[in-house]
């Protein structure tokens, strides 16, 4: 289980996973000794390709150190919160919460996920110097071993071991941080689907470069800056306002997608007149301040007579007068000059006292026709993010500059329909999730999310905060202590996710999913690896019991994602004659110790007596096994073709 991926990661190679999905498509394009002939490749290609000896890419230290990181299998298991996944909200929930490490979420999602999520939407750390980034791993090697293995220079490979131990927050550390996230995350998004990624200043070139290299530049949707505030103070007469960070978006495949531009959809016609159907849009034009000094020609008043005709000049007491800032405190200005105004009035009218455009009906126009989305995002401002948190949580602080709700569901609504899945791997305060809950309200929507937050110690943070940092995680301590929650920040998102849909479901009763499954990743204790080392299975007996040191729910969750089945297909418990096996789909799994002969006569009924019982992977918990037991496993299975025409295979994981 363990054991295995551990010797295994020893022997992994930077380029395998390449090589081996190459070999896949392309075979004839290697040698008998397995290296690829790249004139061969050539020919293969020739005729659709047009290679170039033109290269741009971005080279960082530590680059070829993500490389590996991202093709090594993750050492951790998944063990469900079975407390909070058997409450009624959540037993039959396929929202997924998951507190561990990024990075190890990411490589257990591969299997059960790949091409299946439609939409990604991250906020990792910006990397200004502080916001509290700093590079770590757990990964530990020599300067020989990374010599060996990145086929780099002792040089090199000191420098990079340097960056990761010392908690480094540069450039090339950052990049080194997010190039296996953004690499594995691309596996997991369907074809026509996208990844969004909110970035600051700091890092924003870099990622546009990192994004290039991954995702391919022919896939750039757009950077979208965001204004974040109204005002901000700044450093030094050198220095701008800085009131924007920027959104990333690429798609996977823009040839297999296209985004989801608001669509006007069969437009309504609510008044008409002796001309016919029509519509109407505000005259003003909500532009910037700033506006009517820079088109000085759009700002007049407009007099409405008693009778209601539109003109330019008041000649009566009684006459009302529009300005385009009469009902928005700001620099307004019409869309029309005068002249247009004298020519077009006729297409003018009052409504709810707003001068607007009438908009008649036309038969040749396209009725659902889409409105172009712009880049530039200007309606979602932070303090809409803490103000909706103050609001729920009802304490003030307890997250810096959160993204606003709307802001996220504006993003992820250019991809998904109301059944995709979307996935956040650096949840943070957990808007995604709210987002989510907030789309389905309006349509009975079936979004599922996927979310992922480190558990990070609020009170070993504390303690290396500055005085910023302190008074923040001041706030999370105390509001955790109030309602008697472990002092970890992946309980601010699962407590945030519970007052959402709380709220959402009292103000609008939408029949939706509100609950959720949690699962924590563990990694396998120091001791624990010692005594999977130390296993000898000549004297596995009744009191050889590692299936508890890593109990059998556990085992069950990170290995039903291993065999590709996602969290929400159900694990079957099946007696087979005083002992339990446990079935998901096509996988048959042995855990439990102390199988005899009677056990597998029975396990062999199952699949004589079932027509519909067709597992053809048999796999075995090889700590719980004599070999003499997985022999007698192996040879009596065999027989299941005779009768049903299945080769049930056999694996044994240790």
């Amino acid at each position: 289980m363990i054991k295995d991926i551990i010797e295994s990661n020893e022997h992994k190679n930077l380029n395998e996973d390449k090589i081996n999905g190459l070999k896949k498509i392309i075979p004839n394009c290697f040698d008998k000794d397995g290296r690829l002939d790249l004139e061969l490749l050539k020919k293969e290609f020739n005729q659709d390709i047009e290679f170039t000896k033109e290269s741009f890419e971005l080279n960082f230290l530590g680059k070829s150190y993500a490389k590996m990181i991202a093709g090594l299998d993750t050492e951790t298991v998944i063990e469900p919160d079975i407390e909070h996944n058997s409450k009624k909200e959540n037993k039959n929930s396929e929202n997924i919460y998951i507190s561990g490490d990024n990075l190890d979420a990411l490589k257990h999602l591969l299997k059960a996920y790949e091409e299946k999520i439609k939409c990604i939407y991250i906020d990792p750390p910006y990397n200004t110097g502080s916001d509290g980034f700093v590079y770590k791993d757990k990964f530990e090697y020599t300067k020989e071993i990374l010599t060996e293995k990145l086929d780099i220079s002792n040089q090199e490979a000191e420098r990079i071991l340097n960056m990761t131990a010392s908690n480094s927050s540069s450039h090339s550390a950052w990049l080194t941080f997010m190039y296996p996230r953004l690499y594995l995350s691309k596996s997991l998004l369907k074809e026509d689907g996208g990844i969004i990624i909110s970035v600051g200043d700091d890092e924003i070139n870099n990622l546009k470069l990192l994004m290039d290299n991954i995702f391919g530049e022919e896939n750039f949707v757009a950077i979208c800056p965001r204004k974040t505030r109204g005002s901000a103070t700044t450093k030094s007469d050198a220095e701008l306002q800085k009131l924007n960070d920027y959104v990333l978006i690429y798609m996977k495949n823009k040839r297999e997608g296209k985004l989801n531009l608001k669509i006007n959809g069969k437009k309504t016609y609510p008044y008409k007149d002796e001309r016919g159907k029509y519509y109407t849009v505000p005259l003003q034009d909500n532009g910037p301040a700033g506006t009517r000094t820079a088109r000085p020609n759009l700002y007049y008043p407009i007099f409405q007579d008693e009778k209601g005709n539109l003109k330019l000049e008041k000649t009566s007491e009684k006459d009302i007068e529009f300005l385009p800032d009469k009902h928005k405190n700001d620099d307004g200005r019409w869309m029309w000059n005068k002249e247009k105004f004298e020519k077009d009035k006729k297409d003018l009218c009052i409504k709810n006292d707003v001068v607007c455009i009438k908009h008649y009906y036309n038969p040749d126009e396209d009725q659902n026709k889409y409105e172009q989305e712009r880049n530039w995002l200007d309606k979602f401002m932070n303090a809409n993010g803490t103000l909706t948190l103050n609001e729920l949580f009802k304490v003030n602080g307890i997250f810096n500059n959160p993204k606003p709700v709307e802001l996220i569901e504006f993003l992820i609504n250019l991809f998904i329909d109301e059944n995709s899945i979307v996935l956040d791997f650096f949840s943070g305060s957990a808007t995604t999730a709210h987002a989510v809950l907030n789309l389905n309200s309006l349509d009975n929507g079936h979004r599922k999310y996927i979310i992922v937050q480190l558990p990070e110690d609020l009170k070993e943070n504390y303690e290396i905060a500055g005085k910023e940092g302190k008074k923040l995680l001041q706030a999370q301590i105390e509001y955790l202590k109030s309602i008697n929650k472990p002092l970890f920040l992946d309980q601010i998102g699962l407590e945030r996710i519970r007052l959402a849909s709380e709220k959402i479901k009292k103000e609008k009763n939408a029949d939706i999913d509100y609950g959720f499954k949690h699962y924590i990743l563990k990694e396998t204790s120091k001791k624990l690896l010692s005594k999977l080392e130390s296993f000898m299975p000549d004297i596995v007996n009744e009191n050889y019991d590692i299936y508890k040191d890593y109990g059998i729910e556990t085992i069950l969750e990170t290995w039903k994602l291993k065999d590709g089945y996602e969290f929400k297909e159900n694990i079957e418990t099946i007696d087979c004659n005083n002992y339990k096996v446990y079935k998901c789909k096509e996988c048959l799994y042995l855990i439990n110790p102390n199988i005899a002969i009677e056990n597998i006569e029975s396990i062999l009924k199952l699949y004589s007596n079932n027509e519909n019982f067709l597992c053809n992977k048999l796999i075995l918990f090889g700590y719980s096994f004599k070999f003499s037991e997985i022999e007698m496993i192996k040879n009596n299975i065999k027989q299941v073709k005779n009768f049903k025409n299945i080769d049930v295979k056999v694996y044994t994981r240790y």
